[in-house]
């Protein structure tokens, strides 16, 4: 090679300085951003089993995105009474949990991110390990009928001061197309009678 080369290599810029990738960065971090504020949920009828008016966003305007969804509890789904017990199950490694059902009305896509919490009223302590998988929604067979989860696996790894206390079992999802919901209950936690359900 010649010096006139080599010396031409040594004058010429890199392609991307460093200012120029922390920008990139910046702009690639900004785009990922959602922002969303959260919306607030309709009611939900227990007698009826189906949500009871429109969900509205918090100008007032329908939120076309936002779904109506129950948490439960079970392998299959139980609805969880405001005050009523939330059963807690040894498993088979050594720890224990709390089977997690769930349903949505009017979901189009199934395909969604599930995020999971227990946590205990009293302090907000959280009781359960960190949940938050994308998983696939079964369809109902009839017209009007809630897609479901069930039998999911919540393990709680912290039970002291816990039992017979009052804990909050808290839910939502997001669909791959932007659906999304979120419900909570209240309970106390305790020991299922029966560990084999």
């Amino acid at each position: 090679m010649s010096p006139l080369s080599l010396r031409h290599i040594r004058r010429t810029p890199p392609l991307l300085s460093a200012r120029c990738l922390g920008w990139l960065a910046l702009g690639l971090g900004l785009v990922g951003c959602r922002g969303e504020p959260d919306r607030p949920l309709r009611p939900f009828d227990d007698d009826a089993g189906e949500p009871d008016r429109p969900l509205e966003s918090d100008a007032g305007e329908v939120d076309r995105s936002l779904r109506q969804l129950e948490v439960g509890a079970g392998r299959k789904f139980t609805p969880i009474k405001e005050g009523g017990t939330l059963e807690l199950y040894f498993g088979g490694q050594g720890s224990q949990h709390v089977f997690v059902s769930l349903r949505v009305w009017e979901l189009t896509n199934v395909n969604a991110e599930v995020k999971l919490s227990l946590e205990r009223v009293s302090d907000g302590a959280r009781l359960s390990v960190p949940y938050s998988v994308n998983l696939r929604f079964d369809r109902g067979t009839q017209e009007g009928e809630p897609a479901k989860l069930e039998g999911l696996l919540l393990v709680i790894n912290e039970l002291s001061g816990t039992l017979g206390r009052e804990v909050r079992l808290n839910a939502s999802f997001e669909s791959d197309d932007g659906e999304h919901g979120t419900d909570s209950r209240t309970g106390t936690l305790d020991w299922a009678q029966n560990q084999y359900p």
